[in-house]
C-alpha cells in the first residue's frame, strides 16, 4: 500500500474565476500562475508523494515553462501519466478544504462526482470535508483558502 499527502494554499482574487475540483463555481478565485484550483493541486501532490515523484511545482513551475492560467485538470492528467496511474488502484481519497469563503457542504456532491469522473473511480472512495478557521488568520479573514489531501493506493 502507498500513501501520499498533498497541501495547497492560494490567496483569493475577485478578478479571477473560482475553480475547485475541476469545476468553475461561484466565488472569488485564486491568485496563481495556473487556474489556482487548490483541491486539484493538493490531489496532484498526494499522487506524486505516494510514488516519490517530487511535487507539483517540479513539473509545473510558476514561470514561463508552464503556460499562464493552465487548467488544473490538464495538470492532473499529466500527473496521472507521470505516475502511470493505470498501474494503481485508489483505495481512498480524503480531502479537507479549509475556507471561510466557500461552503463545501453546498457543492460536495458535485465535487465528488467530478473527481470520480476525472479519476475513473467509484465516488464511494472519495471523501471531501469543509472546514473554516473560525475567522482566525489569513484563511479566517477570507484572504486565502487551503486544501489538504491524503490518498491511499495499491498496485493493480
Amino acid at each position: 500500500m502507498l500513501v501520499g499527502m498533498g497541501f495547497d494554499i492560494h490567496r483569493h482574487s475577485k478578478e479571477e474565476a473560482l475553480y475547485l475540483g475541476g469545476l468553475k463555481i461561484e466565488g472569488p478565485g485564486f491568485e496563481a500562475h495556473s487556474d489556482g484550483d487548490i483541491l486539484l493541486h493538493a490531489l496532484c501532490d498526494a499522487f506524486l508523494g505516494a510514488l516519490s515523484k517530487k511535487d507539483l511545482g517540479h513539473y509545473f513551475p510558476s514561470n514561463s515553462e508552464t503556460p499562464n492560467k493552465i487548467s488544473s485538470v490538464e495538470m492532473l492528467k499529466e500527473v496521472l501519466k507521470i505516475i502511470d496511474y493505470n498501474k494503481y488502484i485508489v483505495n481512498n481519497i480524503d480531502i479537507i478544504v479549509i475556507s471561510q469563503t466557500t461552503n463545501i457542504a453546498n457543492i460536495r456532491t458535485e465535487l465528488v462526482e467530478n473527481l470520480g469522473i476525472l479519476l475513473n473511480i467509484d465516488t464511494s472512495k472519495i471523501n471531501i470535508k469543509g472546514k473554516t478557521t473560525d475567522n482566525i488568520g489569513t484563511i479566517g479573514s477570507k484572504e486565502a483558502s487551503a486544501c489538504q489531501t491524503i490518498i491511499s493506493l495499491s498496485h493493480a
